[in-house]
């Protein structure tokens, strides 16, 4: 008898879906997708990866799952990442450097105030030109 996902199946049946299916045993599926029996088993608790298994006790999973899997392990690991921290920080350093120089700005206008300031109204028609 074989079960999957706690559901019995006959060993007639599991016959009859092996010639449409190729079958890995869990030897040759973690060897397909390159990780430790630790993260085989691991991916199967998380329901990540589901397995048949046979009267014989021994697990299988179906090559089929295994290549999904692998392009989806694939795809995002090809998408461009999340990289919101390093943008925000980014965009952080720059307003502060652009918050500085609006500072200096500020400063030098200030400064250009008090000098162009007049003490006396004779003063400021002088500046003025009138």
């Amino acid at each position: 008898m074989v079960e999957k996902n706690n559901q019995a199946i006959t060993p007639a049946n599991f016959n009859q879906q092996s010639h449409k299916t190729s079958w890995l045993t869990l030897s040759e599926a973690q060897a397909l997708l390159g990780i430790s029996r630790k993260t085989l088993y691991r991916y199967m608790d998380r329901k990540l990866l589901t397995y048949r298994k046979a009267a014989n006790g021994r697990r299988y999973m179906e090559e089929e799952q295994i290549n999904t899997f692998i392009n989806q392990q694939m795809a995002t690991t090809l998408l461009p990442k999340d990289n919101t921290k390093q943008v925000n920080s980014d965009v952080s350093k720059q307003l502060a450097i652009l918050n500085t120089k609006v500072e200096r700005q500020n400063q030098l206008l200030e400064t250009m105030i008090e000098l162009y300031k007049p003490e006396s109204m004779h003063e400021l028609l002088v500046k003025l030109k009138l």
